[in-house]
């Protein structure tokens, strides 16, 4: 299976066949969405169907030389733009690792990437002089004759370099294609947003998720039902779950509920520093986490057997159940989706952890004296 060929998203599918066979794709074409909703795939798809050289109705046969060769990652005119650490790195000297770390994961975001390269807790940037090689490339002749695709992943990383990509966008090479991929559109310089065609990805359904894992991903039929209810419409998340890379936030989650529960402030603050000074990207992880943990716990409390709890097993199910009305885990939730948010927006994270412990503390608190109370 070529990876790019099911990335879920058949409402999307459907609206890029639809265009495909129309032949009124636009040159330029930005895909935004969630964490985890596909656009990544979705890009490589699309990028697979304008390189193919005998389409059919628009949409790549997936059996020619130059479908093999896009759906490895290693067609000569399949180009890209990426978020790199250093001012002076360029994406090709990145495409070895690129290409591993996607066959690996075509769900992966920008902390699974730097952590691939080695290079988590470094600043990344889609960078100037990377911008200007890709672009004196684009300019030439296409390899095959045909097609020549630019896949921008990331594009919120083009800050104001952006502008470079403007004339070339504007006034394509001819038979040029740009695909933007972005889980930021509102950080994408309005200029560049105003010259693509967008396309949404919403996120994923569970069920959708359920199909992924069983049908393409091979995981277990018994176990892929919670991992895609863990996952939150995520389904880069439930790719990591799967694969057991996310379970190094186990432990960090049951620290911080213990402190929570057994309402030690001392403790909280010093969790609170210690998550507010992780890399951004990682804290979100974590929160995305933390989102999964608490809906399992409502799942768990509504569900008869808790034996398959994925976090602290049956005892921790058996205590919340005990002493917390269900109706306690709602507000947390909406508490920790803000959190989520607030990060992305450059929060101060260490106070922003600190609220949002004592928060979820008083909350469970109050629930806890009604439900023990009533």
């Amino acid at each position: 299976m070529a990876l790019s060929d099911h990335f879920g998203q058949p409402a999307v599918r459907q609206q890029l066949d639809t265009i495909l066979s129309g032949g009124r794709l636009p040159h330029a074409i930005m895909m935004y969405g969630e964490p985890g909703s596909g656009i990544l795939p979705g890009a490589l798809s699309l990028a697979n169907d304008i390189l193919c050289t005998s389409p059919q109705h628009g949409k790549a046969c997936r059996n020619c030389s130059s479908c093999n060769r896009a759906a490895k990652i290693i067609h000569p005119d399949l180009h890209f733009l990426l978020p790199l650490a250093g001012a002076k790195s360029l994406t090709e000297e990145y495409l070895a690792p690129w290409r591993e770390a996607v066959a690996e994961n075509p769900w992966l975001d920008v902390f699974q990437w730097t952590q691939f390269c080695e290079v988590e807790g470094k600043q990344v940037d889609i960078h100037k002089e990377d911008i200007q090689h890709v672009t004196a490339d684009l300019s030439l002749q296409a390899f095959e004759g045909g097609n020549k695709v630019l896949v921008i992943w990331m594009a919120q990383f083009l800050a104001r370099e952006g502008n470079r990509l403007l004339k070339m966008i504007e006034e394509p090479p001819e038979q040029t294609y740009f695909v933007l991929v972005t889980n930021q559109r509102e950080q994408v310089l309005p200029t560049i947003r105003s010259r693509c065609m967008q396309l949404y990805f919403p996120p994923m359904e569970q069920d959708e998720i359920l199909r992924l894992l069983v049908e393409e991903y091979k995981v277990d039929r018994n176990a892929a039902p919670l991992i895609a209810r863990q996952s939150v419409n995520n389904m880069g998340r439930a790719f990591s779950l799967a694969h057991n890379t996310m379970m190094n936030f186990k432990d960090e989650m049951a620290a911080w509920f213990r402190a929570i529960i057994g309402r030690k402030g001392h403790e909280l603050a010093v969790w609170s520093t210690k998550m507010g000074s992780q890399e951004k990207e990682e804290q979100k992880q974590f929160a995305l986490y933390s989102i999964a943990f608490v809906r399992n716990v409502l799942w768990a409390m509504s569900s008869k057997d808790h034996s398959d709890f994925p976090v602290e097993g049956s005892e921790m199910i058996k205590y919340l159940h005990q002493h917390y009305n269900p109706e306690a885990w709602h507000p947390v939730i909406q508490c920790l989706q803000s959190g989520y948010e607030k990060i992305s927006r450059n929060a101060n994270t260490k106070l922003l952890w600190l609220a949002m412990s004592v928060s979820i503390k008083n909350q469970l608190a109050a629930y806890r004296l009604q439900h023990i109370n009533s």
